[in-house]
């Protein structure tokens, strides 16, 4: 089992994308072995192909998802099973932290950034997919970091008391298993 899992948000054209980029790269140059996975609809996909489910069904907000949404993520995470960090780059729902959390050690981080930034970035406001729950459930969620995201900024200090934070975790899970042996 990963010995951390890194629960990425935020609003869509946030950078959640870019921001796992540099979290892994920064994690790997100091040696930690990083994977990224996401639990969006590709997985989605793969996932209903293996178990012979309806992908259409797994797409909505629907009582179907839900019955599978923790075979879902486990599904994403299994594959790093020996991996020290996973970086999920897309988590929408409190379900998907709450997951988590329940299951790993993990530290939930929202990517943020102005709706000025946004839109320079391409966003469009789309009804039904901008004010749906996938896209709005975690607006009010209790974060354990938060990185601002601003265009032309750098990241190197908010990504470094990340990396701290992990770092912190990945101690705690070693001691852990030091007293487990």
């Amino acid at each position: 089992m990963p010995k951390c899992v890194v629960a990425i948000s935020g609003k869509r054209k946030s950078g959640k994308d870019y921001c796992t980029k540099i979290l892994k790269q920064a994690l790997e140059n100091r040696q930690v072995a990083v994977a990224v996975t996401g639990i969006s609809n590709s997985l989605k996909m793969e996932f209903a192909k293996i178990h012979g489910l309806d992908y259409a069904e797994l797409l909505t907000d629907g009582p179907y998802k839900e019955k599978y949404r923790r075979e879902m993520i486990k599904a994403a995470i299994n594959p790093f099973i020996s991996t020290d960090v996973v970086i999920v780059s897309d988590c929408r729902r409190p379900s998907d932290y709450r997951f988590f959390t329940e299951n790993y050690s993990t530290l939930t981080v929202r990517v943020e950034t102005s709706d000025e930034h946004r839109h320079e970035r391409g966003f469009k406001f789309v009804d039904g997919v901008d004010d749906a729950d996938s896209e709005c459930a975690l607006d009010l969620h209790n974060f354990d970091a938060v990185l601002r995201n601003l265009t032309g900024e750098d990241l190197t200090p908010q990504v470094e008391r990340i990396m701290d934070i992990v770092f912190e975790i990945l101690d705690k899970e070693k001691k852990k298993n030091i007293v487990n042996k």
